[in-house]
């Protein structure tokens, strides 16, 4: 009998490779996907909706787990965590504790083949038809199960993958999971870091639009409500984003641009200090099709940025 061809050493390595890049990529678009979701999901937004390219769920991957040096050693703990719980959790498995429950199955399953073994000895037929019959099928009955349980079914190495594919699948489990935290935690401390004026790293916008076009903004010569527009919900929630439309370092209220998806600009008046129970509202101010809109960045507020002398 001819023995199977064997792949070559360089081959399998290859091919190992190539299953371990595949489950890379897979991790790090779940962890960046996890940290966008978190971050958008502090100012209510659903990160389904926004048309991210996929390359940045990789760059946000990689800012959860080197962005910083308070995140890199956070990822490092969070290795040594998962080294510990796939530990664990294999010794479960493979350790004494699984040796111990598969030699209290081997002597049950012994101790059953043995009582069945005992009840098939013997010739004791009974002599009225009808129970002759239920006997044989009876004796049957304890035939099957007879050989049922003695099926060698871990001999089989269809058995002996889907154990190594349980173990695969525990790892794979904790890293999901310890990645998930891990994102979602960067997620939202980002989000409050630039929630709050103080120590937000978004940029600071001015907003120019034609009049009556947005009805948000205000006059800055003549402060006065936008005419002709109607509200549906909390009307003291639009009274306080037009009295306060004008920036105010002073009050440590400070209108920044969160995300600029295809000229759809989404901006919000920053927290003065960080109080769990509060969140910023969000202005989304749709794209305009005549380009009668200008949009100004600064990174800095007004009293970072010297002035300029002719």
């Amino acid at each position: 009998m001819k023995e199977s061809p064997r792949l070559p050493p360089e081959t399998f390595a290859l091919g190992r490779l190539a299953s371990l890049l595949v489950l890379l990529g897979a991790v790090l678009y779940f962890t960046g996907w996890t940290y966008r979701w978190s971050y958008f999901g502090f100012f209510q937004l659903e990160v389904t909706t926004l048309p991210l390219p996929l390359e940045s769920f990789y760059i946000a991957a990689f800012q959860v787990f080197f962005g910083s040096i308070q995140a890199f050693a956070h990822t490092i703990i969070t290795i040594v965590l998962i080294l510990g719980a796939v530990y664990c959790s294999l010794w479960l498995l493979e350790g004494q504790p699984s040796q111990r429950f598969q030699e209290g199955a081997k002597r049950s399953h012994r101790r059953l083949l043995a009582s069945l073994k005992g009840q098939l000895q013997g010739d004791r037929t009974p002599k009225p038809p009808w129970l002759r019959l239920l006997f044989r099928l009876y004796h049957g009955l304890l035939r099957l199960l007879k050989s049922f349980l003695s099926f060698p079914l871990l001999d089989y190495q269809s058995l002996r993958f889907l154990r190594s594919l349980l173990d695969e699948t525990i790892i794979l489990c904790w890293l999901l999971t310890a990645c998930f935290w891990l994102a979602q935690s960067r997620g939202e401390a980002d989000a409050w870091r630039d929630a709050v004026n103080e120590t937000s790293s978004l940029p600071v916008v001015t907003l120019v639009v034609r009049e009556d076009t947005v009805p948000l903004g205000i006059n800055p010569d003549e402060v006065r409500n936008p005419q002709g527009i109607r509200i549906i919900g909390d009307d003291l929630s639009y009274q306080q984003l037009l009295g306060g439309a004008i920036n105010n370092p002073n009050q440590n209220r400070v209108w920044r641009l969160l995300i600029d998806v295809d000229g759809d600009y989404y901006v919000f008046p920053t927290l003065a200090q960080r109080q769990e129970t509060r969140r910023p509202p969000v202005v989304v101010v749709p794209r305009s099709q005549e380009g009668d809109r200008l949009i100004i960045l600064r990174p800095t507020l007004r009293r970072d940025v010297p002035e300029l002398t002719p």
